[in-house]
């Protein structure tokens, strides 16, 4: 089982540095953190922001209207200080050195290491921060433009230097105006940016890869009108090659999650259970889980992450968020939980501040996480082998069942009503079809109930669940 906890290293040193009355370092995330993430279940730490922002992209966003517009909604007291520049407008891949630089990220490495944390680092080969030395050195790594375009779309290109560049973009959304989009038709940028990949490989054990699908060769001759070679299978192949291990995990929409895992990819975001569950459709929410395991073991699952909107504000309503919190941890694959997520914060953070929003958060919220911790640490989810148990009969359609199973213990069943509508039904039996089973309410602690195998057979097992409601159960097969 993996399990990923996304940490925002900018505004982690902002509120370390407060705690400890001096300028922090990654050298302040000490053993301690790390222990407890393990303890949490956690497998992987996935560190955002670590690489150095160069001036020009932080001068972008420092003159962003709608950026400090946002920003002084959430921080009243919004100073220059508090904003960074984009984290995904990189000057190089090096580290920040208010965060300690390389060396610091090497004797962080070691403490993860000693913990049993593995460190993923981001890899963005979609484009660069308009400092980086690609600009001025090698124009022919980047998609140039000229006067006329300047003057015609100026959102989409600038004056860097001497260069006019066009900023990188997703074809469904605004240019990203602190960037510098690279062009992949080149194939000499592309054996840059594999040697790129290859050195951050060196340095940690897993590469997060940033809007992964904009370089199929499909979607960027779409967008920039210009062929290329396809980039991640070679990609992959040498990293892997030359750091043998190395974890790749793409962030990926558009329903290009399982061509990329083709071409190679451990594992790919899963917006697509994220959107189901939102739009609190069971069907459509099971119907995605019943895609073949080979798929879904290499799915990251998710509430939130630092593109999203935090949980606890699209599912506002706590029963929501609890059933469908659940689920995302009780499916095969990865789960990402991201920080602040814990303790049921509402404000987003974005990725060109330093500070964030000080918030209670919410109770409820905190609440249904520290029951998915629960659930983790059984072994029978993190060993055990899975399976979706479907409804019973036509008046349990919006019941969802997420069963893992571990030989000699205890068997573990999730049952969420993925609806707005109360649900008393039940779920097929599955495996436990012709056996006596002793149920335990895992969550409540509740006392134990025999159900004879009889009865399973012929009526299957039994839930009545309020609107999201969510029961687990622990379940001990009787000879």
């Amino acid at each position: 089982m993996q399990q990923l906890f996304e940490l925002n290293v900018r505004t982690w040193r902002t509120e370390r540095s407060r705690q400890l009355g001096r300028v922090a370092t990654l050298d302040d995330l000490g053993h301690d953190q790390l222990d407890q993430f393990v303890e949490d279940g956690f497998t992987w730490l996935y560190l955002v922001g670590v690489w150095s922002i160069g001036p020009l992209s932080r001068a972008t966003s420092l003159q962003d209207p709608q950026l400090r517009q946002y920003l002084a909604g959430i921080l009243p007291d919004l100073s220059d200080d508090d904003i960074c520049g984009s984290l995904f407008a990189p000057e190089a891949y090096r580290v920040s050195s208010c965060l300690g630089g390389d060396e610091a990220l090497a004797r962080l490495r070691e403490r993860a290491r000693a913990s049993g944390l593995s460190l993923m680092l981001d890899f963005i080969p979609n484009h660069v921060g308009l400092d980086h030395p690609w600009v001025q050195e090698h124009p022919e790594y980047c998609i140039l433009g000229d006067e006329a375009a300047l003057r015609a779309e100026p959102n989409a290109f600038a004056r860097v230097g001497s260069r006019i560049v066009a900023h990188g973009r997703d074809p469904f959304f605004a240019p990203w105006r602190h960037t510098v989009q690279l062009d992949h038709g080149n194939p000499r940028l592309q054996d840059e940016l594999i040697r790129t990949a290859s050195d951050i490989a060196g340095r940690c054990d897993g590469l997060r890869c940033d809007v992964a699908m904009l370089l199929l060769p499909d979607v960027f001759g779409n967008t920039w009108k210009r062929a290329m070679q396809p980039f991640w299978r070679r990609c992959l192949d040498r990293v892997r090659a030359e750091h043998p291990g190395t974890l790749f995990m793409a962030e990926v929409y558009w329903n290009r999650e399982y061509e990329l895992q083709q071409a190679g990819f451990d594992f790919t975001y899963d917006k697509i259970l994220y959107d189901r569950l939102l739009s609190g459709d069971a069907e459509s929410v099971r119907a995605h889980l019943r895609a073949a395991l080979d798929y879904q073991n290499h799915c990251v699952r998710f509430l939130e992450n630092h593109e999203e909107q935090r949980a606890a504000a699209r599912f506002s309503y706590p029963d929501h968020h609890r059933g469908a919190l659940l689920l995302t941890g009780m499916v095969p694959g990865m789960l990402l939980c991201h920080e602040g997520q814990e303790d049921g914060r509402l404000v987003h953070n974005s990725m060109h501040a330093c500070r964030r929003a000080q918030e209670d958060g919410s109770a409820p919220h905190r609440a249904a996480y520290r029951e998915l911790l629960r659930l983790l640490s059984e072994p029978a989810r993190h060993d055990g082998a899975w399976e979706l148990l479907e409804p019973f009969d036509q008046r349990s359609g919006n019941l969802i069942g997420c069963l893992w199973t571990l030989p000699v213990h205890h068997a573990l069943l999730l049952v969420v009503n993925a609806s707005w509508q109360p649900c008393a039904g039940a779920l097929a039996p599955g495996p436990f079809a012709q056996r006596d089973c002793q149920f335990q309410d895992f969550l409540n602690g509740g006392a134990t109930r025999l159900i004879k195998g009889e009865q399973l057979r012929h009526d299957g097992i039994p839930v009545d669940l309020p609107p999201w409601g969510a029961v687990a159960f622990r379940i001990m097969p009787l000879r």
